[in-house]
């Protein structure tokens, strides 16, 4: 149907009996802005008024949906184009149903899987772990800027077990042989009525041959320099990386598990995986790697 054409046919029978927009929209007990929207052409009346506006107007219903006056001649075939039309329309209608209804029906199924998926990892992360801090966090952008250009590498840690001490260790390789081994921090969690969770931060500062180490949580924080490359001629043209664990890690109580080692290599470096330390099954040709490593103990 012509939206336009059918509007400018109500404005010129409702001028015609000298009916303001107002005075027929008070008889239809609408407002005076539907009537000025069906005669602008933007959209047609309501199906429940038709017959009442085209009493008012004097007009039969064919009339009305053809938009213009018909000759008792005409009336047939005009009826029979305003059914074709309507039928056109009313399947156009359903079409669009159809459409809307299928796109909401996609919006709630994946709705429902987002929800489903953040459920399902809520349920199935581990009570205790360990993970990376997110790289886009405001936590890991302050850490990098304040580190230089070595970097910095930060661990969340949370456990919901009760937990009776962390301890943070560092072992020292020597060309793939442990030369030695120190506790760096013990921090004794049994007079604490929460499960511990907090961060522990490995800043490596190569200028200063060092690598910074804080562990901080909801009541303490710790820190302590440890030296790297002590002694070690021509140490400033070493060549260094990093290896880390790369997603949230449960954590094994009473367990050392590694969580970042510092590689560095006088000629070259070859890179691991930190579970190659962790499993015991670290061979490599680095000079030197500084391996960190943390364990909760339950006992």
């Amino acid at each position: 149907m012509d939206l336009i054409k059918i509007g400018k046919y109500i404005a010129e029978k409702r001028k015609a009996l000298g009916l303001t927009q107002k005075q027929l929209a008070e008889q239809l007990g609408m407002s005076d802005k539907s009537v000025s929207k069906w005669e602008r052409g933007i959209c047609l009346p309501d199906v429940s008024v038709y017959m009442e506006l085209c009493g008012i107007l004097g007009i039969s219903m064919n009339e009305f949906l053809a938009g213009e006056d018909i000759s008792e001649e005409n009336i047939v075939k005009i009826a029979e184009d305003n059914l074709i039309q309507v039928a056109k329309d009313s399947k156009a209608k359903q079409k669009n149903l159809k459409v809307i209804i299928a796109v909401m029906l996609l919006i709630t199924v994946l709705m429902v899987s987002v929800l489903g998926s953040m459920i399902f990892r809520r349920l199935s992360q581990p009570r205790n772990y360990m993970m990376p801090v997110d790289r886009n966090s405001t936590e890991m952008k302050t850490a990098e800027i304040l580190s230089g250009v070595d970097g910095a590498y930060l661990f969340r840690y949370s456990t919901k077990d009760k937990c009776r001490k962390l301890t943070i260790y560092v072992s020292e390789y020597q060309s793939g042989k442990l030369v030695s081994k120190e506790e760096i921090f013990g921090i004794t969690y049994d007079e604490m009525e929460t499960s511990p969770e907090g961060i522990i931060a490995l800043i490596p500062d190569f200028d200063n041959f060092e690598i910074k180490t804080v562990l901080t949580d909801s009541d303490s924080k710790c820190t302590a320099y440890v030296p790297i490359l002590e002694d070690v001629l021509e140490r400033e043209y070493y060549g260094r990386s990093a290896t880390q664990i790369k997603e949230m890690t449960p954590v094994q109580y009473d367990t050392e598990q590694g969580v970042v080692a510092f590689i560095y290599g006088k000629d070259g470096i070859r890179g691991f995986s930190i579970d190659d330390v962790t499993n015991e099954e670290y061979i490599s040709d680095n000079d030197y790697v500084y391996y960190f490593s943390v364990e909760f103990s339950k006992f």
